[in-house]
């Protein structure tokens, strides 16, 4: 008896650190942190600034996204009315559920604290509006994390204004369940759409619910980007495609998070049910502002102590390309983050 309150004792200690370690993530006052990047043309590199009133680890990554232009305004589809289809999953003793409108709220705290500001949340109605008649697609980008397409945009057809948007050049950032599987409907149902994610030109997805622990490494964005999730289920089977980028982990054959390009746009996929490692990765590669056709090409971490640290990294900048600058403070549990956009 005494060793299983022991135990018990030593778990609940464990689950209150990792909850008060979030906790501490998405209320940190974002004045403790601002960072500065500038382009040297002459000298071919750039130069950042980061400070912080107190020690936190920094990264500083730059991207090349060729000629990929940055996304400025993002979306999130929420519709209470609408079905969705969400596998329940296991969370800690006394932490919250992860409901879907849970891990929208965090998510948005987390885009904030990396800059990301400018969220709309849209309902059914107004996801279709948006789609076909709020103007270019370009620099939009739309998060859904439902599990299932409202019937506004999605009836299992081709010619579904959903296609229509990225093909035009929106920005689809998709995390739980399959894509393209199901479509919700206004009495709160889903009806399923039979090799749905082939529509998606991504058939056939895993289903397989194993942990996978080895690193992409065709590129280190999995390092670079301090990514955490290492599900593959619902992940993109990435033999055969062209023009991606397949970052996190991988079984040999389906990867944790997948960027590709459709039409002129870019659909992503981050693989598994709802949970904490997910989220950190969707927003860490949505503030990133990494792209299908992104390449790594330069990359800086270190420590600030309770002031400004300086520093540079030597790049040459291809003239009329698209770059990303990323720089985060606080690795695997960000603490703030800002990207900057630079064109030679």
């Amino acid at each position: 008896m005494r060793s299983n309150t022991v135990l018990t004792v030593i778990f609940a200690v464990i689950v209150a650190a990792v909850l008060i370690g979030e906790v501490y993530v998405y209320t940190q006052d974002q004045g403790r942190y601002s960072s500065d990047v500038t382009f040297d043309a002459e000298n071919d590199r750039i130069d950042y600034s980061v400070t912080s009133k107190g020690s936190e680890q920094y990264s500083v990554i730059v991207s090349d996204n060729g000629g990929f232009g940055r996304v400025d305004n993002y979306y999130i589809y929420y519709d209470a009315e609408y079905g969705s289809r969400l596998e329940k999953v296991q969370v800690p003793v006394g932490a919250r559920e992860l409901t879907q409108e849970y891990h929208i709220s965090q998510l948005i705290t987390m885009l904030n604290n990396r800059s990301i500001t400018e969220i709309e949340m849209l309902n059914a109605t107004e996801l279709e509006a948006m789609m076909t008649t709020g103007g270019s697609p370009a620099s939009k980008g739309l998060i859904i994390l439902s599990g299932a397409f409202p019937d506004t945009v999605y009836t299992g057809e081709p010619t579904d204004p959903v296609f229509n948007w990225i093909n035009a050049g929106g920005s689809l950032y998709w995390a739980g369940n399959v894509i393209g599987a199901y479509i919700a409907r206004s009495n709160g149902t889903v009806e399923e759409v039979p090799d749905g994610e082939g529509l998606f030109g991504l058939s056939p997805l895993s289903t397989s619910p194993e942990k996978e622990l080895s690193d992409i490494t065709t590129n280190d964005y999995r390092h670079s980007l301090s990514l955490m999730n290492n599900s593959v289920r619902y992940g993109v089977n990435t033999k055969g495609l062209t023009d991606h980028l397949a970052i996190g982990y991988t079984d040999g054959t389906y990867s944790s998070s997948v960027l590709l390009k459709v039409g002129d746009g870019m659909i992503c996929v981050v693989a598994g049910d709802h949970s904490i490692e997910q989220r950190h990765d969707l927003a860490q590669i949505i503030a990133s502002g990494i792209c299908y056709r992104s390449t790594e090409e330069g990359y800086a971490e270190g420590e600030v102590k309770k002031g400004t640290a300086i520093g540079n990294i030597d790049v040459i900048l291809e003239s009329g390309n698209n770059y990303a600058v990323y720089i985060y403070f606080g690795g695997y549990y960000t603490v703030y983050g800002k990207i900057t956009e630079v064109i030679p």
